[in-house]
């Protein structure tokens, strides 16, 4: 039966849920660095976008891929109607930047140089500071129509600079006014440096090397920040010696992220299928070309026939791109204070000096996270490492974190003589190779790893204690389910229930 409903597409609906994350930006009754960090959130959040979702649309209308649900021609609509909601929510975004967020900041005492025109007594500081921990890290690459002599990573900044070669000085004097007889209607009364030829290069951010933002000398009750793209551009002409500076404009490309892999594999195979897909995710093709929404047309163009860009990959950009670097924002006014959120809860019925087993053998418990400590879970794997009557522990791993304290837990029950298996979701997307990495760690510990089912993405969080009594008879087993990951970190973030 057909149904009598209209229904949003689903990305852009998803598109109006990233929406209303921004807007948490203008909520003045949460702390103004929670209202920035949402502004991050929103950031991260459209990324990661483009390079799953909207990337497979771009296949798909391209004619790379096939597709059941979207022809070629309605890939092509969508991925429009795509660009055109995200350029008028990052109007918005430009909008509470600039008018809520940083008069916010500065009436708390905290000035954030939006661009290279900075207060006197700054500038020396700026110029050492350049000289000293910026320059060493710099590479300007020429860009030529002709050939690609640069290839732009993935979801890193460059920096596009226009300069000209300075004029010589004996040069015969040519009058205004020839040359607007020689250039006739080109003539630029603003720059008539413009009837050199001018040269292009674009140059990496060195943010491996040096923090995205720089915090530079107080002065009397005022703190003061800047970018470093900032930084440099205000020292482009030690770069450039020689040519005259003409402008620059940040830029960065997203590329797709996505891993198709043959899903009916053996688990051989398709450990063997990531290892080679992930190692080239970094160089997946463009899906969105960001750029200075400033930058003018003709030097848009330009880029856009050096890089080979498709007119569709265009998403016009803030002066500032990769916001969501905006979560590491100093904070230099201590007095402005953060949200303080509630530390999580130990029950006093799971203290550690009682037995989990034994208060879950005569109820079951559910814990309620981040209000509760997940530390009761990692007490309940390692009660389970060091009971004699533990015979097998059973986990399916999908996210966990960095030197997890559950790997870390399992890797001693193997080595505490329990047998020990672990199903390692590999289609977890950008943890593919966290996963890897973790598996074959365990498995040098001697844990069992089942990969992932064909045909099957397993989101399950699953844990089994089983256990049998020192005579060989049975005893109950003991099991953990959760709608959360194994992963202490988000554990203290994420609203996630475990039984």
């Amino acid at each position: 039966m057909e149904s009598k409903y209209n229904y949003f597409k689903r990305d852009i609906s998803w598109l109006s849920f990233n929406y209303r994350v921004l807007l948490e930006a203008l909520d003045e009754r949460l702390p103004l660095y929670e209202r920035i960090n949402f502004i991050s959130i929103y950031s991260s959040n459209l990324e990661e976008f483009y390079k799953i979702r909207v990337a497979d649309h771009k296949a798909v209308a391209s004619g790379a891929t096939e597709s059941d649900e979207e022809t070629v021609q309605s890939a092509r609509e969508l991925v429009e109607e795509i660009n055109k909601e995200v350029t008028r929510q990052l109007d918005d975004r430009v909008r509470i930047y600039e008018q809520k967020i940083l008069p916010a900041l500065r009436k708390n005492h905290i000035i954030f140089y939006q661009d290279n025109h900075v207060e006197p007594f700054h500038q020396q500081f700026i110029k050492d500071f350049f000289r000293e921990e910026i320059f060493p890290y710099l590479q300007p690459v020429p860009v030529s129509k002709d050939k690609i002599v640069s290839f732009l990573r993935d979801n890193r900044l460059y920096l596009a600079i226009r300069v000209y070669p300075k004029k010589e000085e004996n040069k015969g004097e040519e009058t205004k006014e020839n040359i607007e007889k020689i250039a006739g209607e080109c003539i630029n009364e603003r720059n008539v440096t413009d009837f050199r030829q001018p040269l292009y290069f674009v140059m990496k951010q060195p943010y491996a090397k040096v923090p995205r933002f720089i915090e530079l000398p107080s002065r009397e009750k005022n703190h003061y920040l800047m970018f470093t793209e900032d930084i440099i551009k205000a020292n482009l002409n030690l770069i450039f010696p020689g040519y005259d500076v003409d402008s620059s404009y940040c830029i960065k490309i997203s590329r797709d992220a996505d891993i198709l892999i043959d899903d009916s594999a053996s688990s051989a195979d398709l450990v063997a299928q990531l290892k080679k897909k992930v190692k080239k995710r970094k160089i997946g093709d463009v899906c969105r070309f960001v750029y200075d929404r400033a930058m003018p047309s003709e030097f848009l163009d330009f880029l856009v026939d050096a890089f080979r860009i498709q007119r569709d990959e265009l998403v016009p950009g803030d002066k500032h791109l990769n916001l969501e670097d905006l979560r590491h924002l100093p904070n230099p006014n201590k007095s402005l204070h953060s949200l303080e959120k509630p530390k999580p809860m130990k029950l006093t019925v799971l203290d550690e000096k009682e037995s989990i087993f034994n208060y879950v053998a005569k109820k079951d418990l559910l814990l309620y996270y981040p209000y509760h400590s997940f530390e009761h879970f990692i007490h309940f794997l390692y009660e389970a490492v060091h009971n004699p009557e533990t015979r097998e522990i059973m986990v399916t791993q999908y996210r966990v974190a960095e030197n997890s304290a559950v790997i870390n837990t399992l890797i001693a029950a193997a080595q505490n003589g329990k047998k020990v298996t672990v199903f390692v979701e590999l289609k977890a997307r950008f943890d593919e190779e966290n996963n890897l990495a973790t598996a074959e760690m365990m498995q040098a510990a001697g844990i069992k790893i089942i990969y992932s089912i064909p045909g099957l993405k397993v989101h399950a969080k699953v844990a089994l204690i089983r256990r049998r009594g020192l005579n060989g008879e049975k005893i109950p087993s003991y099991a953990y389910i959760s709608t959360g990951n194994f992963n202490e970190k988000t554990a203290t973030l994420y609203a996630d229930c475990g039984l």
